[in-house]
């Protein structure tokens, strides 16, 4: 007897020449370098962080063609899917990062459509059934805010199956919607310096894998900034750049983007701040002959960290007498500024 969950739509090869042949461009692009439609994508960042900010300016640049972090955008409608916010608090800060990016709200007011889902306990798998039919391109891309609240009850987001199972249905609302799809997700507690981008985030390694790009917001080496990193499938993954919450809004600085490493990683913060001082010590002495005692007065190093630089960066110590004085000091230069004799005079 024939199996009645088969499916009556045969499965068939297609020869690679036809393949290509059917598909001779990659799908259009919503975010360069990020995003394209039909594609899912993970905004992942520490609870408290900022991340539904960073959705919420993501949602308005895609809105307006605006940049986004240094990343041109192709003009689309846009659908945010909140399950967080009371309807109060989404309206107002949405406005808010309209005002910030300077956005005129009575030339984009039907730019983004909002369904607002906090207290409905409404699953992704329900989703489709509640919303109706969405007609192919209406959105460009839809925003999913937050995971962790679209997930059935019962549902553990450490199970690899379910969530897989929770992103085959992301996968079908994207290539039925023909829209990208955003998804909000926090990253697990502790440090994160030290971990791959792919495994920042809470929950099953289905959830990195089985999206096309996945973002991660990680603190930087400065206070006052963040790193924004991303791994992507239908693009080259971009450098990570160094970015700045200044309420209500995120906005890319011109920084080096140093993430923060966990104080555990005892070898490579010494390596640091070895190439660090050693920097230090090259530039205080130049092409002069200095003694400890100058050198802690130019660098304020201690003794023995400036005795530690000058035996890593090869300078050369002698004892020089001073004409002044007629006392002899051990003094150091760079090896290429130093005399081959062992005792030399010096005016001073």
């Amino acid at each position: 007897m024939d199996d009645p969950d088969l499916q009556t739509t045969l499965i068939r090869p297609v020869a690679i020449g036809t393949l290509i042949e059917s598909n001779p461009e990659l799908r259009p692009v919503v975010v360069e370098g990020i995003l394209r439609r039909g594609e899912t994508a993970n905004i992942i960042a520490s609870a408290k962080t900022g991340k539904s900010f960073m959705a919420g300016g993501l949602a308005w640049a895609v809105a307006t063609g605006k940049d986004w972090l240094s990343h041109a955008v192709v003009q689309g409608r846009v659908l945010i899917i909140d399950n967080e916010l009371h309807a109060e608090t989404l309206a107002s800060r949405l406005r808010r990062i309209a005002i910030e990016m300077t956005i005129d709200l009575n030339d984009f007011g039907d730019a983004i459509d909002v369904i607002c889902l906090r207290g409905q306990d409404i699953s992704i798998h329900a989703l489709e059934q509640r919303l109706g039919e969405i007609p192919p391109g209406a959105y460009s891309l839809a925003i999913v805010d937050a995971l962790y609240r679209t997930l059935p009850s019962g549902t553990s987001e450490n199970d690899n199956a379910a969530m897989m199972s929770i992103y085959n249905k992301l996968d079908h609302y994207a290539l039925q919607w023909d829209c990208s799809i955003a998804v909000v997700h926090h990253a697990s507690k502790g440090q994160q310096g030290d971990k791959s981008v792919t495994d920042v985030g809470s929950g099953a390694g289905s959830i990195s894998r089985a999206a096309d790009s996945h973002l991660v917001i990680r603190p930087h080496d400065d206070p006052e900034l963040s790193v924004l990193e991303c791994v992507t499938r239908s693009f080259k993954s971009p450098d990570p750049v160094s970015i700045q919450f200044t309420w209500p809004l995120w906005q890319a600085v011109d920084t080096l983007p140093d993430v923060k490493r966990n104080k555990g990683s005892g070898t490579e913060m010494q390596a640091r701040k070895d190439q660090e001082a050693d920097e230090t010590v090259k530039k205080a002495i130049g092409t002069k002959k200095l003694s400890v005692a100058e050198l802690r007065s130019k660098t304020g190093m201690g003794p023995d960290r400036i005795a530690r630089s000058l035996n890593r960066i090869g300078a050369i110590g002698r004892r020089v007498r001073s004409k002044s004085t007629g006392k002899t000091s051990e003094r150091f230069s760079i090896p290429e500024s130093t005399p081959d004799s062992s005792e030399v005079e010096w005016r001073g």
